[in-house]
């Protein structure tokens, strides 16, 4: 209890402090919402007033936050820490790559302070720890098949880009009051190849019952099957109410010949269907080649629809990823009933507001055709005039940028006499930078736009 106090005590004093402003202002922390291995999140505003999170890269156990810059603890852990931020900055670009329905979405990436912040969108729901925890009536078959469906929905997704999220947990998916499920926090997420940044400590994404014996070994291949393993744990804590057994223990008890120390939700718990039950425990193998090897294999199995072409396969997947999306474009919303005599009402409106109106007659028409200039679709397009600040034509552009120069070069001011400088003899002139007038920089970006190559070798 002592040690937890203490732990608790020094993320208290790691936390930045309500009030404290990012950015140069543009985001204030309002209050911190939860500590995990790779950082620290919190509640924030904007400068537009929009409730925002902020995840801070601060790795637990490995820095620590001096008169406000985060350092690591000591010079042991210095490569480390930049491994984390590396890898911090790559989820923000996953985050970015991933727009979907069910993965949060991000507002902003910055460097301060020594480390680096992601700006997220802030999503309404709860936890699925909470909800099973406070909520515990919440917990039907119903609910569980529609999460486990949304979340194969929202994997399959992320696997197609080539993304594995490796900490999927019941912390790490939110439920909106109605009914969307989000996957949140790609802290320990990994691409399909090596990107030379180095290898995090697998003690800082392993998520004990929840992560696959493999993700504990950063050398063994980390599949799709991991990251399903992982949502059967999530799924079989929310029936059971407590995570599997660590899979480490599980794989030892394998070896040894000896029972899986795992329940077979499908043998109890009938108050959830028995099929549904069965697809956890196929997720939640030991061996990766038992479980399912895709999202789309899992949500296959759980719809009765096995693909037999591969046209059907693509079908299935769009169907999956785009699940999330049905509540957006099809709210469950009753249509607005009008009455009669506010039918009538509108009715008449348009029809005192359209009185005065004189339709277009053929004569007229044939008169507005006949000004509209005809496009060729072989004519080549006229090009543009370009022009000055002061609507004269620029014929010659080079010439022009010229000119501009000379006129820049006659106004810079005449260094001082050498006596003046107090030097006892003249130097060497220096070669002068050139400067554009102001009318220069006005024209250029425009002229970089149009001719490329050379108003940028201009500029050089």
């Amino acid at each position: 209890m002592l040690h937890n106090d203490i732990a608790d005590n020094q993320h208290q004093a790691d936390e930045l402090q309500c009030g404290f402003k990012l950015l140069h202002g543009q985001y204030q922390i309002e209050s911190a919402l939860s500590s995990g291995g790779f950082g620290i999140t919190y509640l924030a505003r904007d400068s537009l007033d929009r409730q925002v999170v902020i995840k801070e890269c601060f790795p637990a156990g490995v820095c620590h936050r001096s008169q406000g810059m985060v350092e690591p603890v000591s010079a042991p852990y210095a490569r480390q820490y930049k491994t984390v931020l590396r890898h911090f900055l790559r989820e923000a670009q996953w985050l970015a790559r991933s727009v979907h329905p069910g993965i949060v979405g991000i507002h902003q990436v910055f460097r301060e302070n020594n480390t680096a912040y992601i700006a997220m969108e802030f999503v309404d729901g709860v936890d699925l720890v909470t909800l099973r925890e406070q909520q515990p009536e919440r917990v039907t078959d119903a609910l569980l098949q529609d999460v486990l469906e949304q979340a194969l929905g929202i994997l399959a997704f992320i696997h197609e880009l080539g993304i594995l999220h490796r900490d999927i947990s019941p912390d790490n998916f939110l439920l909106s009051p109605d009914g969307t499920v989000t996957l949140i926090d790609f802290g320990a997420a990994s691409g399909g190849q090596d990107d030379g940044d180095g290898t995090l400590d697998p003690m800082l994404s392993v998520k004990d019952g929840y992560s696959a014996h493999e993700l504990y070994q950063s050398e063994m291949p980390h599949r799709a099957s991991s990251d399903l393993y992982s949502l059967g744990a999530t799924l079989s804590y929310l029936v059971t109410s407590a995570p599997p057994p660590i899979s480490q223990h599980r794989l030892d008890a394998l070896t040894a010949g000896d029972p899986d120390p795992c329940l077979t939700l499908s043998d109890g718990y009938r108050d959830f269907n028995k099929a549904f039950l069965a697809s956890i425990d196929k997720a939640l193998s030991v061996l990766p080649g038992v479980r399912y090897q895709s999202a789309l294999e899992w949500l296959d199995e759980l719809q009765g629809d096995v693909p037999q072409t591969q046209a059907q396969t693509q079908a299935l997947a769009i169907r999956a990823q785009t699940r999330a999306t049905r509540a957006i474009f099809s709210p469950d919303v009753a249509p607005l009933k009008i009455s009669a005599e506010l039918e009538n009402m509108l009715a008449s409106l348009v029809e005192n507001t359209n009185s005065g109106l004189v339709p277009a007659g053929p004569e007229t028409s044939k008169h507005r055709q006949a000004k509209r200039p005809q496009i060729q679709p072989d004519q080549p397009a006229k090009p543009r005039q370009l022009v000055d600040i002061f609507g004269d034509p620029i014929g010659d552009v080079d010439l022009w940028l010229q000119e501009q120069d000379s006129s820049a070069s006659r106004t810079q001011p005449m260094a001082p006499p050498a006596a003046e400088a107090g030097l006892s003899a003249p130097q060497p002139e220096q070669p002068r930078s050139r400067r554009r007038s102001p009318f220069a920089k006005f024209i250029l970006f425009p002229l970089r736009r149009i001719f490329g190559g050379a108003a940028s070798q201009r500029n050089d």
